[in-house]
């Protein structure tokens, strides 16, 4: 990997990427010795291509396996049984995938997602991207977090789409099916806001109610303990209208419908 690999010293290395602003150079105030941290500035471009790269390669095998699914459904549209045994090994086996890929899922889904990309690389990897000759698309794919990250994007997009397909075919009617788990913890967290439960839980938490609050949420929705200040990032700016607000439209609509299935109706404004 790398067109430039093991060609130079770390000094050297060091000093070329100063040179072309892929890394800035500071001063650690205690020991008052050279530090150098990744110019996020420049690295936005790296990042850039290679978001874009994995949608593009994840979004075109999703849309070739749920052309699969679909003629399969359509094939067999008079065989409920077999459709929805069908459906259910989908939808476990995109499940399984990403919760494969949890760890990498959460780095993504993170406010320091710069900062942890940069990670997944060696300054020597970050050195050949910029000052490579062959396309991105060639560059990346040798690296384990691209085929990672095609991989859980596109299990990630089959199971929007899976989600969907379960909820059709899951007879209204009769109480030994449950509708689809719901994966995404952002969205559980919007139907509690708008459910009243985190205000309600908030007047019983008097003393360090926020790191409180985000510690006993993480618990009940069974996420990874160390998560709680990730979550308590998340309570603080609900309602706050900016970027990291999760009370967007998107995932108000999104809240509403699955809470309309089991006849929770919310007072329009």
């Amino acid at each position: 990997m790398g067109e430039h690999k093991n060609k130079y010293s770390r000094a050297e290395l060091e000093e070329l990427c100063l040179k072309q602003n892929i890394i800035i150079e500071r001063t650690d105030l205690l020991t008052n010795s050279k530090i150098y941290l990744p110019n996020i500035e420049k690295i936005n471009k790296m990042i850039r291509e290679f978001d874009f790269l994995v949608d593009g390669t994840s979004r075109g095998k999703a849309v070739n396996e749920i052309s699969k699914i679909e003629r399969f459904l359509f094939d067999n549209e008079d065989n409920m049984d077999k459709r929805s045994q069908f459906l259910a090994n989908c939808y476990s086996n995109a499940s399984i995938n990403i919760e494969k890929h949890r760890s990498l899922l959460e780095d993504k889904r993170s406010e320091n997602w710069k900062y942890l990309f940069v990670n997944y690389f060696k300054l020597e990897d970050i050195y050949d991207y910029f000052n490579k000759s062959i396309s991105a698309s060639v560059f990346f794919k040798d690296y384990p977090i691209y085929n990672n990250m095609v991989t859980l994007t596109y299990n990630v997009k089959l199971m929007e789409y899976l989600r969907s397909q379960v909820q059709l075919e899951i007879p209204v009617d009769d109480d030994k099916d449950v509708p689809a788990r719901i994966e995404e913890f952002n969205l559980k967290l919007v139907m509690l806001h708008e459910l009243g439960i985190l205000d309600l839980l908030t007047s019983k938490m008097p003393k360090n109610t926020l790191p409180n609050l985000a510690r006993f949420v993480t618990v009940l929705l069974d996420e990874e303990p160390s998560q709680w200040r990730s979550v308590l990032q998340k309570l603080k700016k609900m309602n706050m209208e900016n970027e990291a607000d999760l009370l967007t439209e998107l995932n108000l609509n999104k809240a509403h419908e699955i809470m309309s299935v089991f006849g929770i109706e919310m007072e329009k404004e």
